[in-house]
């Protein structure tokens, strides 16, 4: 089944850069009259060398990152902050957004530090950066990770208070990623509240700052791991919105709490990129999802927290 699996997926990446090149045009035209801007929110994960040998998995490498974020200035992009791009939606404002783009990264990383955050400062661009509250400052390896084997580098490792602080006082927005990156899907209600409050005091008293952005931990909504109940929960907890994983860019029509994310691979070259930010992948957000609704899912989203 696995074999399958792995086939399946690996033709329809073969599929995809197809279509997606050859939706390019129509949407660059789409662009150019539709008066109504669709923000690219672009999903990154580690900077850095690949987790194993197995492959890049949801990791760039540094030189290939440096080149990502010239080709979205190259291509004539604004890249602004999430705070902004949110706060613009609520304002009904989305028309000072056009040709806009918003960097976020999951999970954080010690690499992401260490690689993509003198980038960042390079071009002087924004980002968020979402961390699992319970594992900053530990020398452990992520729950979800854990199933990799031994031998993870240290730049998997996650991020310590010194770094978060320093990117945040450079302007790097901090947001949440829960207590332990489980499936809020999966929780009880109140073990699910817990992780949305306790994991922005966590946050909230480690950085100095307040936190009021988050990412679902996995973000589907096939699989269930956010809904409107979940949203609730949020907006009550003081957060201002929440990215997904959920393929596709954002327009003013967008939820505040199930923003849609672009992912972003060390395959994404400068053709890739204009593609992605002008929204020509987004057609892949049907087929991901009814792909996620027949196969079961290998993540390990109920893993045990740190204690």
């Amino acid at each position: 089944m696995r074999t399958v699996r792995h086939w399946c997926e690996r033709a329809f990446f073969a599929l995809e850069c197809v279509v997606t090149a050859l939706l390019y045009p129509y949407c660059v035209l789409r662009q150019r009259w539709d008066i109504r801007p669709r923000v690219p929110i672009l999903m990154y994960h580690q900077v850095g060398q690949p987790l194993n040998e197995r492959g890049a998995g949801d990791c760039v490498s540094p030189e290939r990152f440096e080149q990502q974020i010239r080709a979205i200035l190259d291509a004539g992009y604004r890249i602004v902050s999430l705070s902004t791009f949110l706060r613009r939606l609520r304002q009904g404002a989305m028309s000072d957004l056009s040709r806009c783009a918003v960097l976020t990264f999951d999970d954080g990383f010690r690499d992401q530090f260490v690689n993509a955050y003198p980038i960042l400062r390079r071009y002087d661009v924004p980002a968020t950066v979402f961390l699992i509250a319970a594992y900053v400052g530990r020398d452990v390896v992520f729950p979800h990770l854990a199933t990799v084997g031994a031998g993870v580098s240290p730049g998997w490792h996650p991020l310590g208070w010194h770094d978060v602080r320093t990117m945040a006082r450079a302007g790097i927005e901090i947001g949440s990623h829960t207590v332990s990156h489980r499936s809020l899907g999966l929780l009880a209600p109140a073990e699910a509240r817990r992780e949305v409050e306790q994991s922005r005091e966590i946050l909230e008293e480690g950085v100095g700052q307040p936190v009021t952005l988050f990412a679902y931990p996995f973000g589907s909504q096939a699989y269930g791991d956010f809904d409107g109940q979940l949203a609730d929960v949020l907006r009550e907890a003081g957060y201002d919105g929440a990215c997904t994983t959920v393929v596709g860019t954002n327009d003013q029509r967008a939820d505040a709490f199930a923003l849609r994310r672009i992912p972003i691979d060390e395959s994404d070259g400068a053709f890739r990129i204009r593609c992605k930010l002008v929204g020509a992948y987004d057609w892949v957000r049907a087929i991901k999802s009814s792909w996620q609704r027949l196969v079961p899912r290998e993540d390990r989203v109920d893993a045990d927290l740190v204690r």
